[in-house]
């Protein structure tokens, strides 16, 4: 890089370069329109081209390597030829599905997706949940008859709790009292957590690693399609599962807003039921996800929000806020 250029933490790719110099390698009728979607975990433009939808996700520099993405790609593979379904990536012409991007923070990888064209699934609506957990079990019972080991990482108890409370650190040296409960807290639920479940299949393999609505859409033949594999790793079925459960509404503590979660929790059951059986201990650590979860979102936010949205929002009203949501729970969902 020139030394003209000041190093970057993250760019946002130009929508006609991507046009000129990435989409044009795909066998696409044009003309191509292409616009910048959104800012996440990824960064993610929309393309139309000829009466098709699809979305080119581009990575973010440093979160997964290209084997990483490579076994993304092999695993919705895998899931397409087991009949499940998934957004299709796309080859371009070369029979590649990732493209190297020389981005100015360093190199990125991208992927061309299909888009699935329809409406997002409600949770509230019973026969949407029901549908969302049989394709849930779909998922967990396909990776279980694979045999083959992805290069993921595992989203264990290191990756779950420990490791975004480690992450906090650095924002709470003023306030070691709240680090030190937080710090309690989560291993008090990893005990809990790894005495209820083993890290063994059936328990334990394969998961999506982000199972709700905002991942998912009604195809045009009404089937519900699942997306955004980004998070696949291994991991307890029970904790994947439950990001559902959680999900709705997730800081809301009131007990009308529980008492609506079981009820679509109730049809997600009966679903994932059709062919996968829970234990009674994968019941209960689904009842420990609730706050795992939230560590875990704290987490990612702080790690890769940070990067494009400052550190303005890491503070003291912050912390506040999410120490209080904790104790909250403690004292009302444990008494249960």
């Amino acid at each position: 890089m020139s030394a003209a250029y000041f190093p970057v933490k993250h760019s946002i790719l130009q929508e006609g370069a991507l046009v000129d110099r990435i989409l044009s390698r795909y066998a696409l009728k044009g003309p191509l329109r292409c616009r910048f979607y959104r800012r996440s975990m990824s960064d993610v433009y929309t393309l139309h081209t000829g009466g098709e939808a699809f979305f080119f996700k581009v990575y973010l520099y440093g979160r997964h390597s290209r084997k990483e993405i490579e076994a993304e790609i092999e695993f919705a593979n895998d899931l397409l030829s087991d009949g499940v379904p998934v957004a299709v990536p796309v080859q371009d012409r070369c029979s590649d599905y990732i493209i190297v991007l020389d981005a100015p923070e360093g190199t990125r990888y991208g992927v061309l997706f299909r888009a699935v064209d329809g409406d997002e699934p409600q949770e509230t609506n019973l026969a949407h949940s029901e549908a969302f957990g049989r394709l849930a079990a779909r998922v967990h019972a396909c990776a279980d008859r694979l045999t083959k080991v992805y290069q993921r990482g595992h989203q264990d108890e290191t990756y779950l709790i420990r490791d975004p409370i480690r992450g906090m650190e650095p924002f709470l040296g003023h306030r070691p009292v709240d680090l030190d409960y937080l710090t309690r807290f989560g291993e008090d639920l990893v005990a809990e957590l790894c005495a209820l479940l083993p890290k063994r299949s059936p328990y334990y393999g394969v998961c999506h690693g982000d199972l709700h609505t905002g991942n998912a859409r009604f195809d045009r033949d009404g089937r519900l399609t699942l997306f955004d594999l980004d998070s696949f790793g291994y991991g307890w079925r029970a904790m994947d599962i439950g990001i559902y459960r959680v999900s709705y509404d997730w800081m809301a503590l009131d007990r009308e807003t529980k008492a609506e979660k079981d009820r679509f929790w109730s049809a997600f059951l009966e679903g994932y039921a059709d062919l996968r059986m829970l234990s009674g201990s994968e019941l209960a650590v689904v009842a420990l996800a609730l706050p795992i979860r939230h560590l875990e979102l704290m987490g990612l936010t702080m790690r890769y929000w940070a990067q494009h949205q400052g550190v303005h929002w890491i503070n003291d009203t912050y912390f506040d806020q999410h120490i209080a949501w904790f104790k909250r729970w403690v004292n009302e969902y444990r008494r249960d």
